[in-house]
């Protein structure tokens, strides 16, 4: 029996070496080096992502709306969004239309009177007096025609504007009138919002505009997902009660959605030389904020830092940590300090 015993105990043992000997094999990590950047502390500027083109389009004629686009559908530039009756518009052109036909019929029959009564009045056939009237006449023809040309020209004007077209391409965010409603002259007509020319507005106190430039590369944060954008423009009036000025900073489309809540980081301070690492060799814990360092002999040693200016994926360090010695980066969460390592350069 004891012999049984011990069979199954040997058995076991050799079956657990395998686990036993991987469990002793070195972690394989990813690395990097410890670096002097030349950086500068930051502010956290709360901003938020608007469109560049976020217009109110109006109508420019009154009457009844026939047809809104529904809200969500996509326009191209000088695509309609909406249609007013132009049933009316359209008599008022035919009616000014055959004004003008008519005002050139009789333009043309008072022109050659007056051609005819000069010639007349240069053979001392008629009296000046009968010349003049008649070039009176076609003159009053001329002004008549040109002020029937002008009404037809209005009336054009009107047609066409009675749909309601983009000026530039987007999607309609909101419908301001319902078909079948009168619409006056500047009556709002729909929200229309080009989703894809997007850009952050924030406000930066005026003493921080004299490290920034524009299309200087920023950070920025976006509902917890960070990016490099580039400053498009300082506007260089400031707000007499905060004491800021605006800041855009342009995006790419897809970066956001118009009305998320976004940080700008600039910077708020001269740059100057620190120790940074990336952001991901940060081990965040309870106590404190560590990253595990590689000596010599690929052993992993876990180092209380604290963090300070960020730059990008970069973040100024301060502890007991010297420029060219290598960090950990990926693979140190389940890392105990004093563990072997197999290094391996993740950069």
């Amino acid at each position: 029996m004891n012999n049984w015993i011990k069979g199954v105990c040997l058995a076991a043992l050799l079956a657990a070496q395998p686990a036993l000997a991987q469990s002793t094999d070195p972690a394989q990590v990813g690395v990097v080096t410890a670096k002097i950047v030349r950086m500068a502390p930051k502010l956290a500027l709360p901003g938020t992502v608007v469109a560049r083109n976020d217009s109110h389009l109006a109508s420019e004629v009154e009457g009844r709306v026939a047809w809104v686009a529904e809200a969500g559908d996509v326009v191209k530039k000088g695509g309609v969004v909406a249609r007013l009756d132009d049933s009316m518009l359209k008599l008022q052109y035919a009616s000014d239309s055959a004004n003008v036909a008519r005002l050139e019929a009789s333009l043309r029959y008072d022109q050659s009177q007056a051609d005819r009564m000069q010639r007349l009045m240069s053979a001392s056939a008629i009296a000046t007096s009968t010349r003049d009237q008649a070039v009176s006449q076609r003159d009053v023809d001329n002004a008549q025609l040109a002020q029937a040309r002008a009404d037809l020209s209005r009336t054009k004007y009107q047609l066409d504007h009675s749909q309601i077209r983009s000026p530039f391409p987007g999607r309609v965010a909101q419908r301001l009138i319902q078909p079948g409603e009168y619409a006056a002259v500047g009556k709002d007509i729909v929200r229309l919002v080009d989703i894809d020319d997007i850009e952050i507005t924030a406000q930066a106190p005026i003493d921080s505009t004299r490290f920034l430039r524009e299309g200087a590369p920023v950070t920025v944060e976006i509902e917890g997902r960070s990016t490099i954008a580039n400053l498009r423009a300082i506007v260089p009036i400031g707000d007499q009660l905060s004491r800021t000025v605006e800041l855009r900073v342009a995006l790419n489309a897809g970066d956001g959605v118009v009305g998320d809540a976004a940080k700008v980081f600039v910077p708020s301070a001269i740059p100057r030389d620190v120790l940074a690492v990336p952001r991901d060799a940060l081990v965040l814990r309870e106590d404190n904020t560590y990253v595990f360092k590689v000596t010599q002999k690929n052993v992993a040693v876990r180092v209380a830092v604290e963090t300070g200016s960020e730059d990008g994926a970069l973040v100024e360090v301060h502890g007991a940590l010297a420029p060219g010695e290598r960090v950990i980066v990926r693979g140190a969460e389940r890392l105990e300090a004093g563990q072997k390592v197999r290094a391996t350069s993740a950069s």
